[in-house]
């Protein structure tokens, strides 16, 4: 009895001054911290309160002064470098790169397999191989031959507005099946139909592959990026299994169909087939069906759940700001050709257009914020904090998107941020699609589909608040991605007066 007693002291004491000495890390460094909680850090109101972790760290950010180029945080008992100046950003994300290069030190592939192996999760020189080998499917010239695919699907999104026009719609559910017809049909080689069926098998288990309403989505992706002890105790995947199953068998039979028939199409699953005949023994990468699928999903993911998201928030703003939207409908009808349509040069070519899709993606950025880690020790030269190998950086891009410093009045929809050369000034503190070699390499694909939806829908219709249209939107809390409370956002469409 005695003996146990000792034993739990000594246990309790252990952990009592290893979870003292965490929780004043930052403080050794004299680097700003709030001040911690023992086992919560700094997310005691994420626990009790429902305040976000990205809302708590944009709270802390604006109330410190300029000269605070970054901050310390408290995962729990671990130790975050939050980093917001636009220096140290370039600083992380290019400059000192090699130092910086991976996003995650965490993958469990017996847990979740597609999480562990596609582009995002992987690390060092096995990113940067599969990086390389991608690259061929996002060039601008690959992008221009996806254009008359695109186009087709544009009509049929044309079609379905012709029939629920002066409606209340949910234009994220609409924007969704189209980003999903865009991408089965520019990358995969198949028709969902989508748009006709609202209730198509491929949108159903798209809907559950990543969903950022979901409580158990969330807390996922919580575990897996926060907390990963909790995947090993709790098994918790990164995506939904039945939908991961259900692609990885669908990218399969659209694989094997286009080597028995000899199909090329010069896409994603091309490429796939082509990397894994070129292989040989000795690749640091070898592609067999999960890692491919692994690929396939997370291109398939961002395509359509992150496209549809921005898409409809921007349809979402022009719909409360009748002025930008008529501004950016006179510009589109200019520049259509005399049967209605647009080609690939004009739709990257048109200025306000650009403008208005930037903002949205600074006013609303899917991922909410960049992570690193510092593979090796590293000096911050303009500031001489040196931290260790394994510390994890955040960059919070939605912190940074609603920095008054950087975005005057940042709760405004103003499209005019972005005229001219004031990018320039921006660089850095500007990241929806991130910055780097790890940069969202779908940036172009992703900007094409966006641009060509917000066209459809406006080079006939007119958007407009309805009864069911939510003013201010309401969101999820406790999610790493940028989403409304319930996944909707309902508008009217009315047919444009000519």
């Amino acid at each position: 009895m005695m003996l146990s007693l000792i034993l739990f002291i000594v246990a309790a004491s252990l952990i009592y001054f290893y979870v003292k000495r965490s929780l004043s890390y930052w403080k050794k460094k004299n680097v700003y911290a709030e001040q911690p909680y023992p086992l919560f850090g700094n997310l005691l109101n994420v626990a009790f309160r429902g305040e976000s972790m990205m809302n708590i760290i944009k709270r802390i950010n604006n109330g410190l002064s300029d000269k605070h180029k970054y901050f310390g945080f408290y995962l729990f008992h671990k130790p975050v470098l939050i980093v917001t100046d636009k220096e140290l950003i370039k600083e992380v994300l290019i400059k000192d790169f090699n130092t910086f290069a991976n996003r995650a030190n965490y993958t469990n592939e017996k847990v979740d397999p597609i999480a562990s192996n596609n582009l995002f999760s992987l690390r060092d020189q096995v990113w940067k191989t599969v990086r390389n080998k991608l690259s061929p499917v996002f060039t601008s010239g690959k992008m221009k031959l996806m254009m008359p695919l695109m186009t087709e699907i544009s009509d049929n999104l044309e079609d379905v507005l012709n029939n629920t026009h002066n409606t209340n719609i949910d234009v994220k559910d609409i924007t969704k099946r189209y980003a999903i017809d865009i991408t089965t049909s520019c990358a995969f080689g198949f028709d969902s139909e989508s748009l006709k069926d609202a209730s198509s098998e491929v949108k159903l288990m798209s809907d559950k592959l990543l969903n950022p309403t979901s409580f158990i989505s969330r807390f996922g992706m919580f575990c897996w990026v926060l907390c990963p002890f909790l995947v090993d105790i709790f098994r918790v995947p990164f995506v939904d299994r039945e939908a991961s199953r259900y692609f990885i068998n669908l990218f399969k039979q659209s694989e094997d169909e286009r080597i028995k028939r000899n199909i090329q199409r010069n896409d994603f699953v091309d490429l796939m087939i082509e990397m894994t005949k070129q292989e040989k023994q000795n690749d640091v990468f070898q592609f067999d069906d999960i890692k491919k699928s692994a690929q396939a999903i997370v291109f398939f993911n961002a395509g359509t759940e992150a496209s549809s998201t921005i898409s409809s928030f921007c349809l979402y703003e022009l719909a409360l700001h009748p002025e930008i939207q008529q501004e950016l409908s006179n510009e589109i009808r200019d520049n259509l050709d005399s049967n209605g349509n647009i080609s690939y040069e004009t739709l990257f070519g048109m200025e306000y257009l650009d403008m208005v899709l930037k903002e949205t993606l600074r006013k609303y950025p899917f991922a909410q914020f960049i992570s690193r880690y510092a593979e090796k020790d590293h000096i911050f030269e303009s500031t001489g904090l040196k931290i260790e190998e394994g510390t994890q950086i955040i960059i919070p891009t939605l912190a940074i998107h609603e920095n008054p410093k950087h975005y005057p009045d940042p709760s405004k929809f103003d499209p005019e941020r972005f005229r001219g050369d004031k990018m320039k000034d921006l660089q850095y503190v500007y990241l929806p699609f991130g910055e780097g070699p790890r940069k969202c390499i779908g940036e172009r694909f992703a900007l094409m589909a966006m641009k060509l939806v917000i066209v459809t829908f406006l080079k006939k219709f007119e958007l407009v608040p309805g009864e069911k249209t939510d003013i201010p939107l309401k969101f999820v809390k406790n999610g790493f991605f940028t989403s409304t409370k319930d996944g909707c956002i309902y508008l009217k469409i009315k047919e444009r007066r000519q």
